[in-house]
């Protein structure tokens, strides 16, 4: 039985575009307060925290049966 050996190769060309940079830009604009942000900061840790708790107790209890 023979073996076939696939080889990527990689082709990369440099591609130069022009930017329109307007003046006033709205990419900074500020979306949330810094405490908004603290708090979402927050409630997303503890839904992680929550999720990593909740499957180490599964794990915990599948082992105890």
């Amino acid at each position: 039985m023979s073996t076939v050996k696939f080889v990527t190769v990689a082709i990369f060309w440099k591609v130069v575009m022009l930017m329109k940079v307007s003046v006033h830009s709205l990419e900074r604009r500020s979306l949330l307060s810094v405490a908004e942000a603290l708090g979402l900061m927050i409630s997303f840790g503890s839904l992680i925290a929550t999720i990593i708790f909740g499957i180490l107790t599964a794990v915990k209890n599948d082992k105890k049966k």
